[in-house]
């Protein structure tokens, strides 16, 4: 074990209980720790410390209101339909390197303003297709502390992702319905893509190049579905599960020894249920249009093909003891039908 670590090779361990992902921080992207532990949880958990550097707080007058996920020092990926309702960007701004909701004065967190927004041109909020959007800092964040890393993009187009790989989704999420309060730390919960084939996906997502499924296949544990509004936003959420993230955030996977942004949350139907997947925007559909935005030595991808299945060393291991969880991620949900 120690010669594998000392020369950095990459593997997880699978066992019953959850997964530990492996890889080398030293990368240029996608590997902020060496060892990530991920439970099976339908109900998800707390992350821990520099799990997902990438992540990011959008917040609007210091309240928070997206995720987003760091693609280089100035630029932060997340949905368009989160400036939907904004007017001002002098408001916006997004905290990195905090895995609290809250920067606290003992930790490296950073804050920055935005000084430009670029909405996907294509972006149809009716039908939620291009559901893209980059932010540009008003300065680069500072990457010298493992805290704070950027995600890997794709190479090149993904059409559907291997239906049978986990797929790992965060963001703070709300731990009470009644009062909408978003969890104090960052939440984390493993689902799967979905063929858009599927009866529960092929009604949700308009544009398969652009969208893709990803959720539960199998039974979670909550049993009372709760509509709530906050601030004129409609969430579904069953009481005991979480949901797919956060509107804006990352869904990656760990493809080629690093974590690669392949979905960004989007929309969905229901809340962590069975049936009814989320739906992402398909990143690799975008990387042409980041290019043409970003300078091209800022972006990070990998050099090898993503579109076969992940090769992978699998090593068993002893049962790792997994906490449980009732908190509920919040996701932006609206209940999509198609016209003839």
């Amino acid at each position: 074990m120690r010669l594998l670590i000392f020369f950095f090779v990459a593997f997880i361990y699978k066992q019953g209980s959850g997964t530990i992902y492996q890889c080398n921080t030293n990368t240029s992207c996608g590997c902020s720790t060496s060892l990530t532990l991920v439970s099976r949880i339908v109900g998800g958990e707390n992350a821990t410390r520099q799990s997902w550097s990438w992540a990011v707080s959008l917040r609007s007058y210091g309240e928070h209101i997206c995720g987003g996920t760091i693609l280089s020092p100035s630029f932060i990926i997340t949905a368009a339909h989160c400036f939907e309702y904004i007017t001002d960007l002098k408001s916006i701004t997004i905290l990195a390197g905090s895995l609290t909701i809250k920067p606290s004065s003992d930790d490296s967190s950073q804050v920055r303003s935005v000084v430009q927004l670029y909405k996907h041109q294509n972006y149809n909020s009716s039908l939620w297709t291009n559901d893209v959007a980059l932010l540009r800092l008003s300065s680069p964040l500072n990457m010298t502390h493992g805290n704070i890393k950027p995600i890997c993009l794709p190479s090149g187009i993904v059409p559907q992702p291997s239906d049978n790989i986990n797929m790992i989704a965060i963001g703070w999420g709300t731990t009470s319905i009644s009062s909408g309060k978003v969890s104090s730390t960052l939440l984390q919960v493993t689902v799967q893509p979905i063929e858009n084939t599927y009866s529960g996906c092929q009604y949700l997502i308009f544009d398969s190049k652009l969208q893709f499924c990803a959720g539960i296949k199998t039974g979670g544990k909550g049993n009372t579905l709760i509509l709530h509004i906050l601030n004129d936003l409609i969430f579904l959420c069953l009481s005991t599960d979480t949901c797919q993230g956060d509107s804006g955030g990352p869904l990656m996977a760990f493809v080629n020894n690093v974590w690669q942004l392949y979905g960004i949350t989007s929309y969905g139907y229901e809340c962590a249920l069975p049936g009814y997947p989320g739906v992402y925007t398909r990143v690799s559909y975008y990387i042409q249009w980041i290019k043409s935005i970003m300078p091209s030595q800022e972006i990070k991808t990998t050099t090898t093909s993503t579109s076969k299945k992940p090769t992978t060393k699998v090593t068993k291991t002893s049962k790792i003891p997994m906490r449980t969880t009732t908190t509920t991620i919040k996701i932006l949900t609206t209940t999509r039908t198609r016209t003839s």
